[in-house]
């Protein structure tokens, strides 16, 4: 038996908890968008999870796709026994239309086996649900690449979406390849027209080469069934060519039949990627992307970092790739609906709390939250939390950040709950309580490692959320299914500090700040349980009862918690007299509201940083008389 006492027992226990992620997990439960890749149809595994080494130095190279691409959850269909060395979950040993029910990306690399005709009808009706990527990596036809195109091409005629193919020959460069015609060194080069391309270029250290050794050439077929080669600006519309040869490149014939579309000796740029958006009966739309290797498994896959002393962009290449398709699967344009801002410089609780003493704390502004906006797509709601400064993502959370903890209430409706969400029995969570006024509909609670939407009926729903460490902002789409924004809805924001090893993630407090706790809690309130462990609430500047008086409400005698009231997101409330009993911190408020909406427009999903839209604070929109048309809606609404 070992004993490890103080930070010693700190620190090991981060290394536990990161070899159980990293090792055993691979982020199995990271993240609500799934990656599936198919190793039941005779592919091979090579840089799946298994790392690349240099042969002539030993040295690691690169760490395997699902070791490095880590904000999504990562799955395979294939033997069972190979689940713990891969590190990620088995499906099954074949595909069905119950195993894909939670996928969203299923990549088949380089297959050399049939598809059952089961699992070609339910992978075609989980294509044509919407939202969806099928990524069909083929190969050369030389040697056994004639059976992956064949397998390739069988599939995608029989999903019966979409016009992709992969020709039935090879294509090889004599000027942009690793020391070989048939190295062929691609080009990632997406089409002028191509949405969001930046997606798909950045981050590229050695000018967007990617290996794709012996590949195939992408074509397409018409709706009368005719092969055309994807040349010149023979494209058609919502089809797009990402990777390329370089304009010296040569289409091979090596085994019979003979291509469809191209002609052996043909020379130019030929596609070795193309992407199609595939719009659906339903109105939505799914991503294919055929192309003429695979990211994974062959004989050296796309994901290779460098080749016969060539440096390329391949990790960085099939990252982007993945989240680009992703991200046009499920983009829907955006109209802004609301934004709230939050005074800066109030990430101190009731006004006392400081930050633990960790040098990870040592920045300011972590969890000072300054704005939130919401916007509304066809199917989703989108909301964007900004705050001073996330402070990176220093224990790599795969949702993009790791400090921050944030909890989301919404009142739209009658009925509803007002605790605060307690994934644990025993644990206080924010440690507070909600508007009894008005008890919430739907919350949510989103940290780097998870994203849930909860009910008041104690069912939760997983939604996606992320990061972007540059504007500082945390993003979480929200189905409309689970949400209603309107002139009717109340919201209240709780940021507080993470703790992955604390009870329900909320990270506690003290009187006084250690390594691991925020300091400046009232002696009395932590003795009797109910010091709040919030840092941050959204409350605009002038609302009452402010940030402060709301987390001072508890009363350590009574052992009563502090009540966090709802913000009204688009209406004023006349102000009305209201006392709270508290302990020696706390004050007898009034409590009003000030709120307006902001009129609609076109955005995308990326949002810019934070811009004022109105004046003195509070929540942004129109002008007074839209609250004075709404007051008819107040006088019906509901206490």
């Amino acid at each position: 038996m070992i004993i490890i006492v103080g930070d010693t027992m700190r620190k090991a226990a981060v290394l536990v908890a990161v070899f159980m992620f990293f090792g055993v997990f691979g982020f199995a439960l990271a993240s609500a968008t799934t990656v599936a890749v198919d190793l039941a149809h005779g592919e091979n595994a090579k840089y799946l999870s298994g790392d690349v080494i240099d042969k002539q130095t030993n040295k690691t190279l690169a760490h395997g796709i699902t070791k490095t691409i880590t904000d999504v959850q990562w799955a395979y269909f294939g033997d069972p026994t190979q689940a713990e060395t891969l590190g990620i979950k088995n499906l099954g040993d074949k595909i069905t239309a119950d195993a894909l029910k939670n996928v969203d990306v299923l990549i088949l690399g380089q297959p050399t086996s049939p598809f059952d005709p089961e699992e070609i009808q339910a992978i075609s009706d989980w294509f044509k649900q919407g939202g969806k990527v099928l990524w069909v990596a083929a190969d050369s036809d030389y040697g056994s690449g004639v059976q992956a195109q064949d397998v390739a091409d069988s599939v995608l005629d029989m999903i019966g979406v979409g016009n992709l193919r992969v020709d039935l020959c090879s294509v090889e460069d004599p000027t942009s390849n690793a020391g070989a015609g048939y190295r062929v060194v691609g080009i990632v080069n997406p089409d002028p027209d191509t949405p969001m391309k930046d997606l798909i270029t950045k981050g590229f250290k050695n000018g967007g080469k990617v290996l794709y050794h012996g590949p195939g050439v992408v074509a397409y077929v018409d709706d009368q069934g005719n092969w055309k080669p994807l040349v010149g600006d023979k494209v058609p519309e919502g089809i797009y060519r990402i990777v390329k040869t370089s304009p010296d490149g040569t289409i091979v014939e090596n085994n019979d039949p003979p291509a469809n579309a191209y002609s052996a000796g043909d020379n130019g740029e030929f596609p070795l990627l193309v992407a199609q958006v595939v719009k659906l009966d339903n109105g939505k739309k799914s991503i294919l992307i055929v192309s003429g290797e695979s990211p994974y498994g062959d004989y050296e896959p796309t994901w290779s970092p460098k080749y016969h002393g060539v440096p390329l962009d391949g990790p960085q290449f099939v990252t982007n790739i993945l989240h680009w398709a992703i991200e046009m699967a499920t983009y829907e344009p955006l109209k802004d609906v609301v934004e709230v801002k939050d005074p800066e410089g109030d990430d101190h609780g009731p006004g006392t709390y400081t930050y633990p003493t960790d040098k990870v704390f040592s920045q300011k502004g972590l969890f000072d939250l300054t704005d939130v906006k919401i916007k509304e797509g066809t199917t989703k709601y989108v909301i964007e939390f900004y705050f001073k400064n996330l402070g990176g993502n220093p224990w790599n959370g795969p949702n993009g950040f790791s400090l921050q903890i944030v909890e989301a209430y919404f009142d739209f409706k009658d009925g509803g709950s007002t605790n605060a969400i307690k994934e644990a029995k025993n644990g206080p969570g924010s440690n507070v309580q909600l508007d009894p006024k008005h008890p919430w509909d739907a919350a949510i609670r989103v940290t780097g490692w998870e994203s849930k939407l909860f009910l008041p009926d104690g069912k939760t729903v997983d939604i996606k959320a992320k990061a972007d460490l540059d504007k500082n902002v945390i993003t979480v789409e929200i189905p409309k299914d689970y949400l209603k924004i309107d002139e009717n809805t109340y919201m209240s924001v709780l940021v507080g500090s993470q703790d992955g090893f604390g009870i329900d993630n909320w990270r506690a407090v003290a009187p006084k700040a250690e390594q691991w706790k925020v300091g400046g809690a009232d002696t009395d309130a932590v003795v009797a349980g109910v010091a709040p462990r919030v840092l941050d609430l959204l409350v605009p500047a002038g609302f009452k009862p402010t940030q402060e008086e709301q987390l001072k409400s508890y009363d350590a005698k009574a052992t009563k918690l502090a009540t966090v009231d709802m913000i009204p997101l688009f209406k004023k409330e006349t102000p009305t007299q209201t006392s709270t009993t508290t302990t020696s911190s706390s004050t007898t408020t009034t409590s009003s509201a000030t709120s307006t909406s902001s009129s609609p427009s076109e955005t995308s999903s990326s949002s810019a940083s934070p811009t004022s839209t109105s004046t003195g604070g509070g929540v942004c929109g129109p002008a007074a008389l839209v609250g004075l048309a709404l007051i008819p809606l107040l006088l019906r609404r509901r206490k």
